[in-house]
Order: C-alpha cells, then structure tokens, then sequence
C-alpha cells in the first residue's frame, strides 16, 4: 500500500472517532478540534472538519 493512501487512511479512521466522541459528548469540540487538526498535521493530511 502507497505511504501516502495509509497515512490518509489512518487519519479518516481518527476523524471517525472523533466525530464518535463528540455525537456521544465524551468530550468537548473545541478539545476533539484540537485533536484532529494537530492528527492532521502529524499525518500530512488536510484537515476534514468534525
């Protein structure tokens, strides 16, 4: 598998529970905001709203 398809991969999976978290209200959005755009930058992914 392409580096580049597996690290896009990996990062959907963790907006998925993500966007899990804040449905159920586990955490605060601006908390799982800062998750994703700080998974987004460590995986060189464009940032995919929650």
């Amino acid at each position: 598998m392409d580096e580049d398809i597996r690290r896009q991969s990996i990062y959907l999976a963790s907006v998925d529970l993500l966007r899990r978290l804040l449905r159920d209200e586990k955490f605060e959005k601006s908390i799982l905001d800062r998750l994703n755009r700080k998974n987004a930058e460590t995986m060189g992914c464009k940032v995919i709203d929650l």
